[in-house]
């Protein structure tokens, strides 16, 4: 069915009108191996990259003589990773690295505008356990002394103009603590440090709902709690025992639960923020040791590892579900989304695919562009399985129908390898 490139030029205009967010990748930090008898790293820190189009993973850069990946985080075009005493930035499209700094003690970061907040900790101490730099330089803008702030710190989250820490002093074994850190971005001030309460110590995760800070505390590592603190008065709301052994398991607020690993049942247990108690147990769901949502495509993401040879990434659903896995690195702990725009996601030069509309409920108008005769189209789901086979149309227009397929991201590929991306709703 032939279509006249005025009537595909309003359509790619009504397209842009209604661009989605989709997941491009999930960043997967992967720690290596480590071997602290010999004190070699026998296995390197490695950073790969999942497309969920496609279902295809690969390592994108090698870190040398790091001991292990702490964080990694995607903020605008750029990859930042913490790994053991570095701060990295690499190109989220080439995976070059464009910069790095040295940040003894580095654990985990978050920004706000051109800030990076970076908490700290190391066994034996440090001279501080907070710091801000210059998100694009790294350069030191200013810490909080250990005075004010003399334990390490974990897990930060930034809402609006503050940002709220973890203080655990957990490179202490013996003498953990737990309260919710407040530092003032505006003024770079330390606001306060609230006191989780005596099943509070330990605090490792930080996750914002709302009004609400959750924060899952793993106390002394035979137990878990989770603290709820109100971020516009600054107080806490309660702390409450969760679990009989999470340790320092994954967790993730989604929706309106709190995911975490259940070590004494290594199984996956869900915390329902509405009514403050365990909802349930995902009896099958694999032992996480690394956990994000994808909202995008309505799935989640769990890493499995031995800790020392494999490492694989899971698609899961909410329920705990696998759905498909691909090996990926060694000790693959933390995961991050690279969350771009639906609008211009033609991949290959050459020949080319324009969908309309997007997002699409019912028809999905296929134009492809350069293509060989006798090339065939195929649609695949975040989990890269193949949904749908159709024969590329010889006019370079056809509609499709895909109301049936469930809502969520999927990739129209030509055999040539060509490739776009449309949002199903």
């Amino acid at each position: 069915m032939y279509r006249s490139f005025l009537l595909a030029s309003a359509l790619a205009t009504a397209f842009m009108s209604n661009a989605q967010s989709y997941t491009r990748q999930v960043l997967v930090l992967n720690e290596g191996y480590f071997n602290f008898q010999t004190q070699l790293q026998e296995i390197p820190v490695t950073l790969g990259s999942y497309v969920p189009g496609t279902g295809v993973y690969q390592t994108v850069a090698t870190i040398s003589d790091a001991r292990f990946g702490n964080h990694v985080a995607v903020e605008g075009d750029f990859i930042f990773v913490a790994a053991d005493q570095r701060l990295l930035k690499y190109d989220a499209n080439t995976y070059t690295l464009l910069d790095e700094a040295t940040v003894p003690g580095i654990r985990r970061f978050a920004f706000r505008e051109n800030e990076i907040v970076i908490t700290l900790g190391e066994v034996g101490g440090l001279s501080h356990y907070c710091e801000v730099r210059d998100k694009n330089t790294f350069d030191l803008l200013y810490f909080i002394d250990g005075t004010t702030l003399p334990h390490s710190c974990e897990g930060v989250q930034v809402v609006g103009d503050k940002a709220y820490l973890a203080v655990n002093n957990a490179f202490d074994w013996a003498n953990t603590v737990g309260k919710l850190g407040i530092l003032d971005m505006t003024t770079g001030m330390w606001e306060t440090s609230l006191d989780l309460g005596p099943d509070g110590s330990n605090p490792e995760n930080i996750m914002v709902d709302g009004d609400a800070i959750y924060a899952l505390n793993n106390k002394d590592f035979t137990g878990s709690s989770i603290s709820k603190v109100s971020i516009t008065s600054a107080s806490l709301a309660y702390t409450t025992n969760v679990a009989l052994s999470s340790g320092c398991g994954s967790s993730a607020k989604i929706g309106d639960r709190v995911y975490f690993m259940e070590y004494s049942q290594n199984v996956l247990n869900r915390y329902d923020i509405a009514t403050n108690a365990v909802l349930d147990t995902l009896v099958g769901s694999p032992a996480t040791y690394g956990l994000i949502d994808d909202p995008n495509n309505g799935v989640m993401y769990g890493t499995t590892t031995d800790f020392f040879s494999s490492g694989e990434l899971h698609v899961m659903d909410y329920t705990g579900n696998i759905l498909s896995t691909v090996a990926v690195g060694v000790s693959p702990g933390r995961l991050a989304l690279d969350t771009r725009s639906s609008v211009g996601i033609d991949e290959k030069v050459g020949a080319s695919i324009g969908l309309f509309p997007n997002p699409a409920t019912g028809t999905l108008t296929i134009r492809t562009e350069g293509h060989e005769v006798g090339e065939s189209l195929s649609i695949s789901d975040a989990a890269g399985r193949t949904v749908m086979q159709v024969p590329a149309s010889a006019f370079g227009v056809q509609d499709v129908f895909v109301g049936s397929l469930a809502d969520g991201a999927y990739t129209v590929r030509l055999s040539n390898g060509s490739a776009a991306l449309f949002i199903k709703q």
